[in-house]
């Protein structure tokens, strides 16, 4: 696979307003049914600055080769092609309206596009006087003529479990950074890097988790960085985001008020009062059609606010599907409205205000300039208010977020983390009452069920009641979607099955055991008999390890003790789940201990697991001693 497949440059005209000048190394197959890129290389309002950037989404038909900006999973490749362009407007009293305006495209499958932005510059630069086509063939040999292929294999990191990336990407409290760097034998094993004679001399590791290589441009050596791992639906680096505005526009969204009337039992959940970016999960959970509209702004602040809320919903691999078959537009205009005609879901950017006034193209609508969130009036609602009690699974969450935001002013993976555990939890209440149901996961295994009690825990039979009926509509729509694979929810209990076709829900136990009270009659020596049971391989050991990171703390108090700590979360904030392991190394009953021992003998035997388990009891002398003690 090319690193890039195309690069694509385009001109604005007075007179004849936007064109395509050039495509290397060929035309773009089907362009003659992409007839509007050329306007959506140049976006509108660019004469109001001095650059900009744009992106959308093409899908190549499997057969004909082509490509097409709507998705059609019954002849499209399954991966989606980003074409990212950099716009550049140059002041030259010379043309009409003082300027010229070029841009340059690049078509690629790699999500981590925007890293190649210093060397799209360069190339526009270069180009814009005399639209000279030997830099752009320059470009495009300098960029295929490297590897960034991270292992051995065919599909580098591909090959990496989706179990396996999701825990690398959720141990954020351990020196991991340091192991990776220095030890190349555990680099190799954690990425799946085959035998010792595969070397790729286009990459070398950097301290922060990622690779760069080096890019030989227009006489100039361009660092580019390379992703450790890939994803699904996850644009950019999800280990190590580098995006400045990714907090900014997190606190936009947080702050923004709900200025309509309107109420709708999907997306005003809570009322009136219902926070923004839970309405604004709720309605992609449902498959509404959403707009992001800026007027005021460039179009690449549109589709930095769009890639964030991507962020937030997908969990960095938790639910995906989105960038197929939700349809994801991140910049449009009004030429397009056939397109949005014909999808049920969409997630879209304009700069057009056309849009406001015509709301039958929309469900939802984020005026960023207002930062305000507008329903539809075409949308089914309710008469009254109606308040449900805010869930505590939502109360935690915003409490967390900004905490962790406002309080602690953590790193980013730090708050990915919490949109991972959030959007996990939320997606199992929206199960919970089909059970888990394996249809949801096609599978000709036999799977037997180790330990009853399947779905999201609740503490009381109330709660249960109170929470499954605020979410209810929600969950039918939700399921809908998973059951016409529109979306895909990676952690299905069907998906954690070991190798003997084992199934225990370990999130439901592990989650039971942390709310154990005097009235909660639960049987622990079962629990863990069952847990050590499930747990005999590699894969099953790192889904026992991720299941303790997803599981979130009971509240926000817990992470507001932290400011003891210096206002630094501690290893066991991070992960309330290994230390309900640790903690049961002083359990009375013996036989408990003797579980929970041999489950720690089991995860010191995986060589990932085994280096996170030793982090933590190096952490808390305690655990430390108890478990040696107990060991002999």
């Amino acid at each position: 696979m090319s690193n890039i497949d195309y690069i694509l440059t385009a001109e604005f005209h007075i007179d004849k307003g936007p064109s395509i000048v050039h495509q290397y190394p060929h035309s773009l197959p089907g362009i003659k049914n992409l007839y509007f890129l050329p306007e959506l290389m140049l976006p509108d309002q660019i004469h109001k600055r001095n650059e900009d950037y744009t992106l959308f989404l093409l899908h190549r038909n499997a057969t004909s080769g082509e490509f097409q900006y709507l998705y059609d999973r019954t002849t499209c490749e399954s991966n989606p092609y980003f074409m990212y362009t950099i716009v550049n407007n140059q002041k030259n009293d010379d043309f009409k309206r003082g300027s010229r305006i070029k841009s340059i495209s690049i078509v690629t499958q790699l999500p981590y596009f925007k890293n190649f932005k210093p060397l799209l510059m360069i190339c526009l630069d270069s180009y814009f006087n005399d639209n000279n086509l030997n830099v752009l063939k320059e470009l495009y040999r300098a960029l295929n003529d490297k590897d960034f292929n991270i292992s051995g294999g065919a599909n580098g990191s591909d090959s990496v479990s989706i179990i396996k990336k999701l825990l690398i990407t959720s141990i954020l409290d351990l020196p991991i950074n340091d192991k990776i760097y220095y030890d190349e034998e555990f680099r190799n094993r954690l990425l799946g890097i085959g035998g010792d004679d595969w070397v790729n001399q286009d990459l070398f590791i950097r301290k922060d988790l990622s690779y760069n290589s080096i890019v030989s441009f227009n006489k100039m050596n361009i660092p580019v960085k390379i992703p450790l791992l890939k994803l699904p639906d996850t644009i950019g680096d999800y280990l190590n985001p580098t995006d400045l505005n990714f907090k900014p526009n997190l606190i936009n969204i947080l702050n923004a008020k709900l200025t309509s009337t309107i109420l709708n039992h999907e997306l005003t959940i809570y009322g009136l009062q219902t926070p923004p970016i839970i309405i604004l999960i709720n309605a992609i959970l449902t498959g509404k059609r959403i707009i992001f509209l800026s007027y005021e702004n460039s179009s690449g602040y549109i589709i930095d606010h769009i890639l964030l809320v991507l962020k937030i919903v997908t969990g960095g691999g938790i639910l995906s599907g989105i960038l197929t078959n939700y349809n994801v537009f991140p910049m449009i205009d009004v030429s397009k409205i056939d397109l949005l005609e014909e999808c049920d879901s969409f997630i879209a950017g304009t700069i057009n205000p056309f849009f406001k006034q015509n709301d039958k193209l929309w469900d939802l609508m984020y005026d960023l300039d207002s930062n305000e969130f507008i329903l539809s009036s075409q949308l089914p609602s309710i008469s009254t208010e109606f308040k449900n009690s805010i869930i505590s699974e939502d109360a935690k969450f915003l409490s967390n977020l900004q905490l962790s935001l406002f309080n602690y002013n953590d790193d980013l993976t730090t708050i990915q983390l919490i949109f991972r555990r959030h959007i996990n939890e939320v997606i199992r209440i929206l199960l919970s009452s089909k059970n888990f149901n394996n249809n949801l996961a096609p599978t000709n295994r036999d799977l037997i069920l180790l330990l009853d009690g399947i779905g999201y825990y609740w503490t009381s039979d109330t709660n249960k009641l109170l929470e499954i009926s605020c979410y209810q509509s929600i969950s039918k729509k939700f399921q809908d979607l998973l059951y016409n694979e529109k979306l895909i929810y990676n952690l299905l209990l069907p998906n954690l099955a070991n190798e003997l076709n084992l199934m225990i829900d370990l999130h439901y136990h592990l989650q039971s055991l942390n709310n154990l009270t005097s009235s909660n009659k639960i049987n622990e020596r079962e629990i863990w008999f069952n847990i050590l049971k499930f747990l005999i391989s590699g894969k099953s050991l790192e889904i026992f390890l991720l299941v303790t990171y997803l599981i979130p703390p009971n509240s926000s108090t817990s992470l507001q003790s932290s400011s003891a700590h210096g206002g630094n979360l501690t290893i066991f904030d991070k992960n309330k789940g290994i230390e309900l392991l640790l903690l049961n190394l002083f359990n009375q009953d013996d036989q408990v201990k003797s579980n929970i021992i041999m489950i720690l003998q089991e995860l010191q035997d995986n060589f990932l697991c085994g280096w996170c388990l030793d982090k933590f009891l190096k952490s808390n002398l305690i655990y430390e001693i108890a478990f040696h003690d107990l060991l002999e």
